[in-house]
């Protein structure tokens, strides 16, 4: 940042990086949809944070941060497959957009799903949302969980089902709710 610059600009700025890193995950979802490649992926990505980056100035505050961003995705989508037409298969453009505008909106659908879940999980006792908080950690397996606790496996296997169906049920009495208001 330049020091010299003045606050406004500075808080602009600011602001802005926390709009872009706050839709890396839905972006990165969106072009994954698009591409199916994790590498492609990435390098898309990447070059999609440096255009919203430059064009920062393009967006108008107060409007949808997240379709102007998939735009800008797929726009960049767009110019890898004509780079990289030559390597073999390519949608057209057509099939293109159909699948951008289905992961826009499974994007904003996870978004819901993923709100619900985190009220949800508010919701359960504080045993089960430890319980379910290890269980999900990388070495979170139910065997090791099991003889952490001193239960079966087997109890505590049934222990998560339960606390699963619970969570769904949530979610979806939730997700229920919101379409109705």
């Amino acid at each position: 940042m330049n020091p010299n610059a003045p606050p406004e600009a500075e808080n602009e700025s600011e602001q802005h990086v926390r709009l872009i890193a706050q839709a890396q995950r839905r972006l990165y979802a969106f072009i994954f949809a698009l591409v199916r490649h994790s590498s492609d992926t990435d390098d898309i990505l990447q070059e999609t944070n440096v255009v919203l980056w430059r064009k920062r100035a393009t967006y108008e505050p107060g409007s949808n941060y997240f379709a102007w961003a998939f735009t800008i995705a797929r726009l960049q989508v767009m110019s890898h497959r004509s780079k990289s037409a030559r390597r073999g298969l390519t949608f057209d453009d057509d099939l293109l957009n159909k699948i951008a505008e289905s992961a826009s909106t499974e994007s904003e659908q996870y978004d819901r799903r993923n709100a619900a879940l985190q009220n949800c999980l508010q919701k359960l006792t504080a045993s089960q949302r430890d319980l379910i908080s290890r269980r999900y950690q990388p070495d979170g397996a139910v065997n090791a969980l099991a003889a952490e606790i001193g239960k079966t496996s087997k109890a505590v296997s049934a222990t998560l089902r339960r606390v699963r169906d619970k969570l769904r049920e949530c979610i979806e009495r939730t997700l229920a709710a919101e379409a109705r208001s």
